[in-house]
């Protein structure tokens, strides 16, 4: 007589790898999120596992056991604060036009400076006080700077005469919102914000574009 086969079950106790795998995704979004406010607020110095472990509502051992180290924790931290705007860059390039892409770029980069600025103000301060974060602020920063430049310089290409050097033009104007966003940090005032998008609207109508077929 042979006897029917039942299906493998997991072991009395154990959850489905699928189920882990969500409860780990979520222990760590809110690590994260707890490190990422006590980052901002108090600095990489001041804010300690503990504080980000009583915060997000896991052990200290369990925040070891996602990031390994605080330093790595801070790492990702700034990398998860910056993925919205790299969300943003490519929903403003999907079917744009180039001739209005241009502006779409502007408004993502204008509206996640203004939405994030206290955090951004962060950033550049760590920048000069923290030799230790330095390198790590530095590459995130500098790598998603290039990403956006080359953006506007893909985005110049399209839409210039032949014989215009997108490069240079991609860089100056990439250049007047970093100048834009260290003045908004000093300057935080909505009418210095409205002072400063119309002068760079002003510059980017200056830009000379091929003329359009038929």
């Amino acid at each position: 007589m042979k006897r029917e086969k039942h299906p493998a079950s997991a072991p009395v106790g154990t959850a489905p790898a699928s189920e882990f795998t969500h409860r780990k995704a979520i222990t760590r979004d809110r690590i994260v999120r707890a490190a990422m406010q006590l980052f901002a607020t108090q600095g990489f110095e001041h804010a300690s596992v503990t504080q980000i472990a009583r915060k997000a509502g896991v052990s200290r051992a369990a925040i070891f056991w996602h990031f390994g180290d605080k330093a790595t924790l801070f790492s990702e931290t700034c990398r998860e604060f910056l993925v919205p705007f790299r969300d943003m860059l490519a929903a403003s390039l999907d079917h744009v036009d180039a001739e209005k892409r241009l502006s779409e770029l502007f408004a993502v980069y204008e509206d996640f400076v203004t939405s994030n600025r206290d955090a951004i103000q962060s950033f550049v301060r760590w920048m000069f006080e923290s030799p230790a974060l330095r390198d790590t602020l530095q590459r995130t920063l500098l790598d998603l700077h290039e990403i956006f430049m080359r953006d506007v310089r893909d985005t110049l290409r399209e839409v210039l005469p032949p014989d215009h050097d997108a490069e240079s033009l991609a860089t100056g104007v990439v250049s007047l919102l970093d100048g834009n966003l260290l003045l908004s940090l000093l300057d935080p005032s909505p009418s210095g914000d409205e002072r400063r998008r119309q002068a760079l609207r002003a510059v980017a109508a200056l830009i000379p574009q091929r003329p359009q077929k038929g």
